[in-house]
Protein backbone atom coordinates (compact mmCIF):
# COMPACT_ATOMS: atom_id res chain seq x y z
CA UNK A 1 0.00 0.00 0.00
CA UNK A 2 2.72 2.65 1.21
CA UNK A 3 4.38 1.77 -2.26
CA UNK A 4 1.61 2.20 -4.46
CA UNK A 5 1.17 5.83 -2.68
CA UNK A 6 4.74 6.63 -3.06
CA UNK A 7 3.88 5.93 -6.83
CA UNK A 8 1.16 8.14 -7.26
CA UNK A 9 2.83 10.69 -5.22
CA UNK A 10 5.24 10.37 -7.94
CA UNK A 11 3.46 10.46 -10.81
CA UNK A 12 0.98 13.65 -9.32
CA UNK A 13 4.77 15.50 -8.45
CA UNK A 14 5.86 14.98 -11.92
CA UNK A 15 2.67 15.75 -13.42
CA UNK A 16 2.61 19.04 -11.51
CA UNK A 17 6.36 19.72 -12.87
CA UNK A 18 5.01 19.15 -16.41
CA UNK A 19 2.44 21.37 -15.56
CA UNK A 20 4.62 24.39 -14.46
CA UNK A 21 6.96 23.81 -17.21
CA UNK A 22 4.23 24.60 -19.93
CA UNK A 23 3.01 27.12 -17.91
CA UNK A 24 6.36 28.39 -17.94
CA UNK A 25 6.77 27.85 -21.30
CA UNK A 26 4.13 29.76 -22.40
CA UNK A 27 4.49 32.81 -19.91
CA UNK A 28 8.22 33.41 -22.25
CA UNK A 29 7.11 32.49 -25.45
CA UNK A 30 3.92 34.97 -25.20
CA UNK A 31 6.73 37.80 -23.45
CA UNK A 32 9.17 36.77 -26.38
CA UNK A 33 6.43 37.52 -29.30
CA UNK A 34 4.63 40.13 -28.19
CA UNK A 35 4.91 43.29 -30.27
CA UNK A 36 6.97 45.44 -27.76
CA UNK A 37 5.67 48.82 -29.24
CA UNK A 38 4.17 49.98 -25.73
CA UNK A 39 4.89 46.84 -23.98
CA UNK A 40 7.86 48.03 -21.87
CA UNK A 41 6.01 50.91 -20.65
CA UNK A 42 3.03 49.31 -19.71
CA UNK A 43 4.68 46.52 -17.96
CA UNK A 44 7.21 49.17 -16.43
CA UNK A 45 4.41 51.01 -14.72
CA UNK A 46 2.48 48.48 -13.54
CA UNK A 47 4.81 45.89 -12.37
CA UNK A 48 8.23 47.02 -12.02
CA UNK A 49 8.76 50.35 -10.97
CA UNK A 50 9.15 50.84 -7.24
CA UNK A 51 5.50 51.23 -5.40
CA UNK A 52 4.00 54.57 -4.62
CA UNK A 53 6.92 55.89 -7.02
CA UNK A 54 4.23 58.26 -9.01
CA UNK A 55 2.47 60.39 -7.55
CA UNK A 56 0.89 61.82 -10.98
CA UNK A 57 -0.54 59.69 -13.47
CA UNK A 58 -1.66 60.62 -16.75
CA UNK A 59 -3.80 58.35 -18.43
CA UNK A 60 -5.74 57.30 -21.89
CA UNK A 61 -5.56 57.57 -25.69
CA UNK A 62 -3.36 58.52 -28.37
CA UNK A 63 -4.44 62.05 -27.41
CA UNK A 64 -2.63 62.15 -24.23
CA UNK A 65 0.35 60.00 -25.48
CA UNK A 66 1.95 62.62 -27.69
CA UNK A 67 0.79 65.51 -25.57
CA UNK A 68 2.11 65.26 -22.41
CA UNK A 69 6.25 64.61 -21.52
CA UNK A 70 6.77 63.12 -17.91
CA UNK A 71 10.56 63.70 -17.83
CA UNK A 72 9.87 67.18 -19.32
CA UNK A 73 7.07 68.07 -16.42
CA UNK A 74 9.25 66.17 -13.99
CA UNK A 75 12.40 68.85 -14.96
CA UNK A 76 10.05 71.82 -14.64
CA UNK A 77 7.86 70.95 -11.63
CA UNK A 78 10.02 68.85 -9.90
CA UNK A 79 7.15 65.67 -9.69
CA UNK A 80 7.26 62.28 -10.97
CA UNK A 81 4.96 61.13 -13.66
CA UNK A 82 4.15 58.06 -15.82
CA UNK A 83 2.00 58.43 -19.31
CA UNK A 84 0.03 55.21 -19.34
CA UNK A 85 -1.72 55.99 -22.48
CA UNK A 86 -1.30 53.76 -26.02
CA UNK A 87 -2.58 55.16 -29.43
CA UNK A 88 -6.38 53.60 -30.00
CA UNK A 89 -6.86 52.92 -26.09
CA UNK A 90 -10.75 53.07 -25.51
CA UNK A 91 -11.72 54.14 -22.20
CA UNK A 92 -12.79 51.31 -20.45
CA UNK A 93 -9.29 49.98 -21.55
CA UNK A 94 -8.33 52.48 -19.69
CA UNK A 95 -10.19 51.58 -16.73
CA UNK A 96 -8.70 48.25 -16.29
CA UNK A 97 -5.36 49.63 -17.29
CA UNK A 98 -5.40 51.99 -14.48
CA UNK A 99 -7.01 49.41 -12.08
CA UNK A 100 -3.94 47.56 -12.59
CA UNK A 101 -1.96 50.12 -11.93
CA UNK A 102 -3.22 50.90 -8.84
CA UNK A 103 -2.54 47.55 -7.15
CA UNK A 104 0.91 48.88 -6.94
CA UNK A 105 0.87 52.80 -7.52
CA UNK A 106 -0.80 55.35 -4.78
CA UNK A 107 -1.36 58.51 -7.28
CA UNK A 108 -2.35 61.47 -5.70
CA UNK A 109 -3.68 62.91 -9.17
CA UNK A 110 -4.84 60.66 -12.22
CA UNK A 111 -5.35 63.48 -15.27
CA UNK A 112 -7.26 61.25 -17.36
CA UNK A 113 -7.72 61.99 -21.26
CA UNK A 114 -11.93 62.31 -22.20
CA UNK A 115 -11.72 61.90 -25.74
CA UNK A 116 -12.63 58.30 -26.33
CA UNK A 117 -15.52 58.62 -24.13
CA UNK A 118 -16.16 60.08 -27.39
CA UNK A 119 -16.22 56.74 -29.00
CA UNK A 120 -19.76 55.54 -30.58
CA UNK A 121 -18.64 52.13 -31.30
CA UNK A 122 -18.97 49.39 -28.12
CA UNK A 123 -15.52 47.65 -29.21
CA UNK A 124 -12.18 49.29 -30.64
CA UNK A 125 -9.89 48.25 -33.27
CA UNK A 126 -7.99 44.60 -32.04
CA UNK A 127 -4.52 45.49 -32.50
CA UNK A 128 -4.36 48.59 -30.18
CA UNK A 129 -6.45 46.37 -27.88
CA UNK A 130 -3.63 43.76 -27.59
CA UNK A 131 -0.81 46.71 -26.92
CA UNK A 132 -3.29 47.37 -24.17
CA UNK A 133 -3.70 43.66 -22.67
CA UNK A 134 -1.00 42.03 -23.76
CA UNK A 135 1.52 43.60 -20.98
CA UNK A 136 -1.00 42.84 -18.37
CA UNK A 137 -0.64 39.57 -15.99
CA UNK A 138 -3.12 37.19 -15.74
CA UNK A 139 -5.89 37.84 -13.18
CA UNK A 140 -9.18 39.53 -12.65
CA UNK A 141 -8.34 42.84 -14.13
CA UNK A 142 -6.96 41.36 -17.18
CA UNK A 143 -9.48 38.76 -17.95
CA UNK A 144 -12.35 41.94 -17.11
CA UNK A 145 -11.13 43.72 -19.76
CA UNK A 146 -10.99 40.73 -21.82
CA UNK A 147 -14.80 40.37 -21.13
CA UNK A 148 -15.53 44.14 -22.42
CA UNK A 149 -12.69 44.43 -24.77
CA UNK A 150 -13.23 41.27 -27.12
CA UNK A 151 -15.37 40.67 -29.63
CA UNK A 152 -13.56 37.78 -30.93
CA UNK A 153 -10.07 35.40 -30.94
CA UNK A 154 -10.75 35.71 -27.41
CA UNK A 155 -7.79 33.06 -27.38
CA UNK A 156 -5.09 35.40 -28.40
CA UNK A 157 -4.97 37.60 -25.69
CA UNK A 158 -5.29 34.53 -23.07
CA UNK A 159 -1.96 33.48 -25.25
CA UNK A 160 -0.66 36.30 -27.40
CA UNK A 161 1.66 33.76 -28.87
CA UNK A 162 -0.95 32.52 -30.99
CA UNK A 163 -1.52 35.78 -32.78
CA UNK A 164 2.21 36.63 -32.96
CA UNK A 165 3.63 33.01 -34.24
CA UNK A 166 4.37 34.58 -37.59
CA UNK A 167 7.11 37.05 -36.20
CA UNK A 168 9.24 33.92 -35.72
CA UNK A 169 9.84 34.24 -39.52
CA UNK A 170 11.88 37.03 -38.91
CA UNK A 171 13.94 35.57 -36.13
CA UNK A 172 16.38 38.32 -36.19
CA UNK A 173 14.14 41.27 -35.54
CA UNK A 174 12.79 39.19 -32.45
CA UNK A 175 16.37 38.81 -30.88
CA UNK A 176 16.79 42.15 -31.75
CA UNK A 177 13.69 43.56 -29.75
CA UNK A 178 14.11 41.10 -26.70
CA UNK A 179 17.87 42.24 -26.81
CA UNK A 180 16.26 45.93 -26.44
CA UNK A 181 13.67 44.53 -24.20
CA UNK A 182 15.55 43.65 -21.38
CA UNK A 183 18.26 46.11 -21.71
CA UNK A 184 18.31 49.32 -20.21
CA UNK A 185 15.59 51.73 -20.17
CA UNK A 186 15.52 53.97 -23.34
CA UNK A 187 11.52 55.12 -23.18
CA UNK A 188 10.34 58.38 -22.22
CA UNK A 189 7.94 57.02 -19.50
CA UNK A 190 5.05 56.59 -22.29
CA UNK A 191 5.64 59.81 -24.31
CA UNK A 192 5.15 58.85 -27.55
CA UNK A 193 5.08 62.90 -29.90
CA UNK A 194 6.53 62.89 -33.27
CA UNK A 195 7.71 65.31 -35.49
CA UNK A 196 5.72 65.82 -37.95
CA UNK A 197 3.38 69.05 -38.34
CA UNK A 198 0.40 69.65 -39.65
CA UNK A 199 0.20 72.37 -41.93
CA UNK A 200 -2.90 73.73 -41.08
CA UNK A 201 -4.63 75.97 -39.07
CA UNK A 202 -8.10 75.21 -36.77
CA UNK A 203 -11.12 75.88 -38.67
CA UNK A 204 -13.59 75.31 -36.08
CA UNK A 205 -15.21 78.30 -34.59
CA UNK A 206 -18.63 78.01 -33.34
CA UNK A 207 -17.32 77.92 -29.61
CA UNK A 208 -20.36 79.08 -28.36
CA UNK A 209 -22.31 75.70 -29.10
CA UNK A 210 -23.29 74.22 -25.80
CA UNK A 211 -25.91 71.42 -26.94
CA UNK A 212 -25.46 68.13 -25.48
CA UNK A 213 -25.72 64.68 -26.60
CA UNK A 214 -25.64 61.42 -24.77
CA UNK A 215 -22.48 59.10 -25.03
CA UNK A 216 -22.77 55.93 -25.98
CA UNK A 217 -24.22 53.30 -23.64
CA UNK A 218 -20.80 51.40 -22.67
CA UNK A 219 -18.90 54.40 -22.77
CA UNK A 220 -21.28 56.49 -20.25
CA UNK A 221 -20.96 53.22 -17.75
CA UNK A 222 -17.40 53.63 -18.00
CA UNK A 223 -17.45 57.42 -17.56
CA UNK A 224 -19.53 56.77 -13.99
CA UNK A 225 -16.99 54.01 -13.29
CA UNK A 226 -14.19 56.46 -13.57
CA UNK A 227 -15.73 58.87 -11.00
CA UNK A 228 -16.41 56.11 -8.56
CA UNK A 229 -12.55 54.68 -8.46
CA UNK A 230 -11.51 57.90 -7.82
CA UNK A 231 -13.34 57.99 -4.82
CA UNK A 232 -12.78 54.90 -3.88
CA UNK A 233 -9.05 55.13 -4.24
CA UNK A 234 -8.91 58.28 -3.12
CA UNK A 235 -7.23 60.26 -5.92
CA UNK A 236 -8.16 63.54 -7.66
CA UNK A 237 -9.61 63.14 -11.22
CA UNK A 238 -9.02 64.99 -13.76
CA UNK A 239 -10.12 64.67 -17.02
CA UNK A 240 -8.24 66.79 -19.65
CA UNK A 241 -9.20 67.40 -23.47
CA UNK A 242 -6.71 68.55 -26.39
CA UNK A 243 -6.59 70.24 -28.96
CA UNK A 244 -8.27 68.75 -32.39
CA UNK A 245 -10.71 69.77 -35.25
CA UNK A 246 -13.54 68.83 -33.40
CA UNK A 247 -15.75 68.41 -36.93
CA UNK A 248 -13.15 66.88 -38.98
CA UNK A 249 -14.30 64.29 -40.78
CA UNK A 250 -12.60 61.58 -38.98
CA UNK A 251 -13.76 62.50 -35.41
CA UNK A 252 -17.28 62.90 -37.00
CA UNK A 253 -17.33 58.86 -38.20
CA UNK A 254 -15.69 57.70 -35.00
CA UNK A 255 -18.00 59.82 -32.81
CA UNK A 256 -20.67 60.80 -34.12
CA UNK A 257 -21.83 64.45 -32.59
CA UNK A 258 -18.12 64.66 -30.96
CA UNK A 259 -19.33 68.84 -29.86
CA UNK A 260 -22.45 67.65 -27.94
CA UNK A 261 -20.81 64.76 -26.62
CA UNK A 262 -17.89 66.70 -25.56
CA UNK A 263 -20.33 69.04 -23.70
CA UNK A 264 -22.32 66.16 -22.13
CA UNK A 265 -18.66 64.63 -20.60
CA UNK A 266 -18.29 68.29 -19.10
CA UNK A 267 -21.83 68.45 -17.94
CA UNK A 268 -21.41 65.53 -16.10
CA UNK A 269 -18.13 65.66 -14.79
CA UNK A 270 -19.12 69.31 -13.49
CA UNK A 271 -22.29 67.15 -11.41
CA UNK A 272 -19.90 64.51 -10.18
CA UNK A 273 -17.62 67.69 -8.70
CA UNK A 274 -14.66 66.43 -11.22
CA UNK A 275 -12.86 69.29 -12.71
CA UNK A 276 -12.37 69.17 -16.75
CA UNK A 277 -9.80 71.28 -18.40
CA UNK A 278 -10.71 71.62 -21.87
CA UNK A 279 -7.27 72.77 -23.68
CA UNK A 280 -9.17 72.63 -27.28
CA UNK A 281 -10.73 75.98 -26.70
CA UNK A 282 -9.25 79.43 -28.34
CA UNK A 283 -8.34 81.15 -25.02
CA UNK A 284 -6.73 77.95 -23.92
CA UNK A 285 -4.58 77.53 -27.28
CA UNK A 286 -3.85 81.17 -26.91
CA UNK A 287 -2.86 80.87 -23.00
CA UNK A 288 -0.49 77.77 -23.95
CA UNK A 289 1.25 80.20 -27.22
CA UNK A 290 -0.02 77.04 -29.04
CA UNK A 291 0.45 77.50 -33.11
CA UNK A 292 -1.81 74.93 -34.36
CA UNK A 293 0.07 74.49 -37.68
CA UNK A 294 3.40 73.36 -36.43
CA UNK A 295 2.48 71.91 -33.00
CA UNK A 296 -0.19 69.64 -34.30
CA UNK A 297 1.30 66.40 -36.34
CA UNK A 298 -2.66 66.07 -37.97
CA UNK A 299 -5.46 67.40 -36.91
CA UNK A 300 -6.33 65.39 -33.70
CA UNK A 301 -3.07 65.12 -31.99
CA UNK A 302 -0.67 67.17 -31.04
CA UNK A 303 3.44 66.89 -31.58
CA UNK A 304 6.13 66.49 -30.08
CA UNK A 305 6.79 70.35 -30.15
CA UNK A 306 3.65 71.01 -29.18
CA UNK A 307 3.91 68.87 -25.75
CA UNK A 308 6.44 71.35 -24.08
CA UNK A 309 3.56 73.95 -23.65
CA UNK A 310 0.73 71.84 -23.20
CA UNK A 311 3.15 70.03 -20.69
CA UNK A 312 4.20 72.95 -18.96
CA UNK A 313 0.72 74.74 -19.03
CA UNK A 314 -0.72 71.64 -17.75
CA UNK A 315 1.81 71.54 -14.53
CA UNK A 316 0.58 75.17 -14.09
CA UNK A 317 -3.10 74.17 -13.89
CA UNK A 318 -1.99 71.39 -11.58
CA UNK A 319 -0.49 74.22 -9.21
CA UNK A 320 -4.00 75.83 -9.00
CA UNK A 321 -6.23 73.06 -8.44
CA UNK A 322 -3.94 70.35 -6.84
CA UNK A 323 -1.28 72.45 -4.74
CA UNK A 324 -0.94 69.67 -2.60
CA UNK A 325 0.59 67.39 -5.20
CA UNK A 326 3.64 69.95 -5.31
CA UNK A 327 4.48 70.00 -1.59
CA UNK A 328 7.08 67.56 -1.92
CA UNK A 329 8.16 68.50 -5.47
CA UNK A 330 12.17 68.39 -5.85
CA UNK A 331 13.89 71.51 -7.33
CA UNK A 332 13.05 72.52 -10.75
CA UNK A 333 15.84 72.11 -12.67
CA UNK A 334 17.47 75.29 -13.66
Amino acid sequence: MTGKRRLWGRRVAGLLSMALCVCLSLAFLNEFCVDKGHYRDLKRIMYEDPENSYPLIFAGGSHISGAINPNHFKKIYGVSSFNSSTGGQEFYETYYLLKEILKRQDPEVVVLDAYYAMNQSPYGDPSFTHRVLDPMRMGPNKLEAIRVSVEENVGSYLFPFLLYHSRWENFPQLISEWADYVGPYKGALGFTGGPNQYGKELQYDNWDDTHCTPLAEKQEEYLQKFFALAREEGFKLILINFPCELESDELTEWAGDAVGKMNQIKKEAAAAGVPMLDLNRPEMIAAMDFDFPTMMSNASHVNYYGAYNVTEYVGKYLQQVTPELFENAEPAAS
